[in-house]
């Protein structure tokens, strides 16, 4: 059930939508009557989120690795994106370099794995891409954002490798 306010705030956008039609400005008009029809908020919401928030960013991982994580930042007081984040900033100032092929988890463990979403700010990522770019020949390879992330955040909280995490 709608909130007053709720109600308040489509009855509003009607009679907007309204004045707006008898004023000589359809397509105004128009806009406001998408907004009010069904997904209309969401479609608003979606915009105004890609125009101001930081992109999302899947890091994908055995779930064990995603719980342990997640916990040891919670334990910790920390915020995962702000980890994530001071490991690029690592990896960008050449202080933070994983080997190729870090916490590989080894095929047909059977171990179930998902995704560790993160928002990463655009200009951070810009930056990261220009420092693969500049540094991936001496590196051997040129890493995947998610990979340097996945492998900053299981160093920083001394995560055990998924198979031992697996065991426990």
């Amino acid at each position: 059930m709608p909130s007053k306010k709720d109600t308040e705030l489509v009855t509003k956008l009607r009679a907007a939508s309204a004045r707006l039609t008898d004023a000589g400005a359809p397509e105004l008009a128009a806009t406001v009557d998408d907004l009010l029809a069904p997904g209309g908020w969401g479609r608003l919401r979606h915009a105004t989120e890609s125009d101001t928030a930081a992109p999302n960013v899947p890091i994908h991982m055995p779930l064990v690795v995603r719980t342990a994580i997640q916990q040891a930042a919670k334990s910790a007081g920390r915020n995962v994106p702000t980890d994530v984040a001071e490991g690029l900033e690592e990896f960008i100032a050449g202080r933070f370099r994983p080997a190729a092929g870090a916490n590989r988890v080894r095929r047909g463990t059977g171990l179930e794995s998902g995704n560790l979403n993160v928002r990463v700010d655009a200009d951070l990522k810009a930056r990261f891409a220009a420092a693969v770019e500049e540094h991936g020949g001496a590196l051997g390879y040129k890493p995947a954002l998610s990979h340097v992330a996945k492998a900053w955040l299981i160093e920083k909280y001394s995560i055990a490798p998924a198979e031992k995490l697996a065991e426990a």
